[in-house]
Formats: structure tokens, sequence, C-alpha cells
């Protein structure tokens, strides 16, 4: 530490690759620390800086630094001990695995270990690596963190870490979700899109595309000019919801829209135009998507399950992903229910799920961790 400056470093090879909840949650965090007046100085890693300079801009207190390549072995085995050791770096901020070689003090974030509570959802050799990976990780950081209460527990029981030593950070919602429509791109009209129901998460097996699809197919809302439209890349191969698609019929199947990715204000007019938003995921440490629904005002069904069980205030809306008739009757039910949210609903959003509070508690952590 030099000059009463942290150098924090942090890992950002998520930025890398396609949105995920793992991404959201650095870039909520990090924007709004940047505001903040803080006595950090802020170092950055990733292959594509290009990305990381569009999303958080040009500030004097961030460095961008390129690693060599895409490779993941090769940044925990190179890239990262080369940066830590020219930087100075006096602590570094990893996303669930970190480097071979511990060369300053590290937060370590696990945003859940589902693959533990579901294997039949994740393929042996995911399961196998990370469970190693990840266990190592978490035992020797000097700042363990977490998303939710739930992570937290199975975090603890299945890597035998007492709760106490084990940080919530709560994922939030952008603050721009809650503010009024404007000026939005028409993706009804760049998607020819009429009346549509939406889920926004990369296709894996443990986020249950295949339930809502049968649903919606089931319900015969195709038949009622309906479009399903799913946004988010291919992560783990889903071969059951791949299988179940392409036995439908052309008509049915013309009805279902897979978009591999939508950021901004485009995904912010997707969320405003659903007729029903539907989250049926069966496993997450937190679930981002729910809470930016809401915050929109967009109609919503979400799943009761893992972490998203911690969303008490959602009360009816919540459905058991495992059960299709269950799925069914909450589509039915909310369909065409315009009804909103209620002042009390948006305003506990606001204040337990805000970067604005995540940043100043990851903040306080920094500091009263002895870093300072």
């Amino acid at each position: 530490m030099t000059k009463g400056k942290i150098r924090l470093f942090l890992d950002a090879h998520l930025f890398d690759d396609p949105l995920q909840g793992s991404r959201t949650h650095l870039l909520g965090l990090y924007t709004e620390l940047i505001r903040q007046d803080t006595i950090i100085e802020f170092y950055f890693g990733a292959f594509n800086i290009e990305n990381l300079r569009k999303e958080f801009g040009d500030h004097s207190q961030i460095r961008y630094i390129k690693y060599i390549t895409r490779n993941k072995y090769v940044r925990l085995i190179f890239d990262i001990p080369y940066i830590i050791l020219k930087y100075r770096i006096d602590i570094s901020h990893y996303q669930y695995i970190t480097p071979l070689l511990k060369l300053s003090r590290e937060i370590v974030t696990i945003h859940d270990v589902l693959f533990i509570d579901f294997p039949e959802l994740f393929p042996i050799g995911y399961r196998v690596k990370n469970r190693f990976f990840f266990k190592r990780s978490a035992r020797r950081a000097d700042v363990l963190l977490t998303v939710s209460d739930y992570s937290r527990n199975r975090i603890a029981e299945h890597f035998k870490i007492s709760e106490e030593d084990i940080i919530v950070i709560h994922n939030a919602v952008s603050a721009d979700f809650f503010e009024p429509a404007g000026e939005l791109p028409d993706v009804k009209i760049k998607f020819g899109l009429g009346n549509y129901i939406l889920y926004v998460s990369r296709i894996e097996p443990r986020k249950n595309h295949i339930m809502l699809l049968k649903a919606f197919v089931e319900l015969k809302l195709w038949e009622k000019n309906f479009q399903l439209v799913l946004i988010g890349g291919r992560a783990i191969p889903s071969v059951d919801f791949d299988d179940y698609l392409n036995s439908l019929s052309d008509k049915i199947r013309a009805t279902v829209y897979l978009i591999d990715s939508s950021y901004g204000n485009e995904l912010k007019s997707f969320y405003r135009n659903c007729r029903l938003f539907v989250f049926p995921s069966i496993a997450e440490g937190f679930g981002i998507p729910p809470l930016e629904a809401v915050a929109s005002n967009t109609p919503m069904i979400c799943s009761k399950s893992t972490a998203m069980g911690e969303f008490k205030f959602l009360n009816d809306r919540m459905f058991d992903p495992t059960s299709l008739d269950d799925l069914k009757e909450k589509i039915t039910e909310y369909l065409g229910n315009t009804t909103g949210y209620s002042n009390n609903e948006l305003d506990f959003i606001r204040l337990n799920y805000n970067w604005q509070d995540a940043a100043k508690h990851f903040y306080r952590i920094l500091l009263e961790s002895g870093l300072k």
C-alpha cells in the first residue's frame, strides 16, 4: 500500500464472456464503488479491455490491463501473478477461482455451489473440477463473499466453513430500471413481435427453459397469437430442451424466439413491452432478472426454489418450478394481470437491493479487514 491508497486488482475476465449474473454483479458493484469517494486505486484485468472501458469508462483511478490470451490457465498461472507483482497489488478480488500462487491478500466471491446440490444438472467434469477449485479458493480467502443467505448456507455446509466467516453482499437492481421508459428502442418492430412472454437467462438445464416451453405449448398460447422470447446464450448443453423444441411443428417453432443476448436500453425495452415475464429456474445463487422485471413494472411470476425463496415479498407470484401444472396455472392467472406493483413493493426492492449500499458495504469490508 502506498500513500494511503489501497491497490485493488479485479480479475474481470467475465467481461470477455456473454452476460451472466456474476458479471452483472461486478458491473453494478464496481460502477458504484468507482463513483464513491474512496482511497482505492483500481486495476482491472481482462483480455478485452475495450469492453471493460466501454462498461466502466475512463477514470483516473482505473488502470485496464490486458491479459495475454483468453485461456483461463494462462490467466491464473501467468497473467495474474505478473500483474500483482508488477503493480504491487495489496488485495485481489476473484470470482470463484483464485490463481495458483497467492501473492496478495484475496477477496473471493462464490456466487453459488449449485453443482453440488443439483449434480444431475451439471456435467461430471464441471462438478469434479469446480468442487476442488472452489473449495480451495474459499478456504484460503482472506475475505469470503457470496450473494444470498441461501448460498452462504450451502457454501458453509459443503466446504466446512462457519457461516460467520462468509459475508453476504446481495445482488441488486440498477436504478435506471425504475426510471420512466423514455426513449427506448422498439423491440417489437425490430424482432417482429406482438404479444410475448419473456425469459432472460442463458440456456442450460438448471434454468428450466423446457418447462416454460412445455407450458407455452400445452396452454396453446401460440394459437392465441403469443410468442415466447428466450434471451440468453448457450452455456451447458440442454439436450432435453433442444429435442423438445425440434419435435414441435414448424408453426409452433416460428413463435419461439431465441435471442443470444440483449443489453442496455434494448433489454429494458424487452422487459417493458412483454405481457408476462417468467423465471422458472430450478436453482440460483440469487436471481437478478425477476427483480429487474418488477422494477420495470412488468407482470412477473418467479420460481420459489433455492435463493429465490428469499423473495418473500413476491407472495402469490411464486410457483414450484418442478410442477408443470403449477406453472401453467400461474401463467394463466398473471398473463392478463395489469394491476402493477404497489409502492411498498417497489420501495422494498429499492431499499434492500441497490448497488449503492452494496458498494458501501464492500468498501467497509476492505477497510475493516485491516487492509487500510
